[in-house]
């Protein structure tokens, strides 16, 4: 009897051992599907002839958090660049850094919140802008950039210096971008990038009593001079050629999420409480509430492109959508899922 006994003893707890090993199994085949890398990087304090901003450190903070508490990602898989330490050349080393680790199967985020800019397409080392641009300062009328092409970039916090020994200096271009994101889509890993940024207009302030300022800066301030044809450019060292970037090795694999469209800026402040980016701040909003666990990339920007654009023209008098580019991705895949494939 007390044979059986032990027998049966025996029998369960094999059983319960069993059921937990699958249980972790489980949880261990969940994380190897793919690992979650991220990339943070938040600029509020620029050199005085760039502008200061006041919301792009809490951006990527609040990201972070929303990350590790509600989307599976570790800490020890982020990098969060900050103020001083997001130079040109700490952001690429750091990219560089997540292309060597990430594999198929496995997810990149990059968030970036700081000025943006535009650097003439003439001078880059690809010539793959079609769309002519032209702005003046909307108070001064002041031109600020004559009608021409010009490539998107982000402004690093040295954007104002040449370590690069790029024509356009330490500014990252979109071009630069595309090329280190395609990088990681070719091995198979997903990479969704999100900007707080804007591309056009003028820094400004905004009516009313809540500290606002606009995520642009006109490329003369970024390089110290008094206006945009003051400016001098050099050849780039490798020829340009009209060709937009290969898109083979996206994949399918890339999303970008943005605080405004190509002829908006996106806006630092905006709402009451801790100052954020406008866009950051109902994006993290969103991706925090219960069923953003269930929602897609389409849906998620649908809410968010709603709420900004409704608050930013009511109570600031000021046009800002979000926007959702898919044109070499999924929109309907799962907020921050891993594709498959590992």
């Amino acid at each position: 009897m007390n044979t059986n006994k032990n027998n049966m003893r025996s029998f369960f707890v094999k059983a319960l051992m069993l059921g937990l090993l699958l249980t972790v199994g489980g949880t261990a085949v969940a994380e190897a599907k793919g690992r979650k890398f991220g990339l943070l990087v938040g600029i509020n304090k620029y050199p005085d002839t760039i502008g200061q901003l006041g919301g792009c450190v809490n951006d990527v903070l609040k990201m972070k958090s929303t990350l590790t508490s509600r989307y599976g990602f570790k800490a020890a898989d982020l990098t969060t660049l900050t103020d001083a330490q997001a130079t040109r050349a700490a952001i690429i080393a750091k990219m560089q850094a997540y292309q060597k680790l990430a594999g198929a199967g496995d997810l990149f985020v990059m968030h970036y919140s700081g000025h943006g800019s535009l650097f003439p397409d003439a001078y880059s080392e690809i010539k793959d802008e079609t769309k002519l641009l032209y702005y003046e300062d909307p108070e001064s009328g002041e031109v600020v950039y004559p009608r021409g092409k010009y490539d998107a970039n982000i402004v690093p916090v040295d954007g104002d210096k040449n370590t690069s020994g790029k024509p356009w200096g330490n500014l990252i271009l979109d071009d630069e971008l595309y090329n280190m994101f395609s990088a990681f889509t070719a091995k198979g890993a997903q990479v969704v990038f999100v900007s707080d940024s804007c591309f056009s207009g003028s820094i400004a302030k905004a009516t009313g009593k809540l500290a606002v300022k606009e995520r642009f800066v006109p490329l003369h301030k970024v390089r110290g001079a008094k206006n945009f044809e003051s400016l001098k450019f050099k050849e780039p060292a490798t020829k340009g050629f009209e060709s937009a970037p290969a898109t083979t090795n996206m994949r399918g694999l890339y999303l970008t999420l943005t605080g405004a469209n190509a002829e908006e800026t996106a806006l630092d402040g905006g709402t009451p409480g801790v100052r954020m980016g406008l866009f950051t701040s109902n994006l993290v909003r969103i991706l925090n509430t219960p069923a953003a666990a269930k929602m897609n990339y389409m849906q998620l920007m649908t809410g968010v492109n709603k709420d900004v654009s409704k608050y930013a023209l009511d109570n600031l008098q000021h046009n800002q959508n979000p926007q959702l580019d898919a044109s070499f991705g999924n929109p309907k895949s799962v907020i921050f899922s891993v594709p498959a494939g590992k």
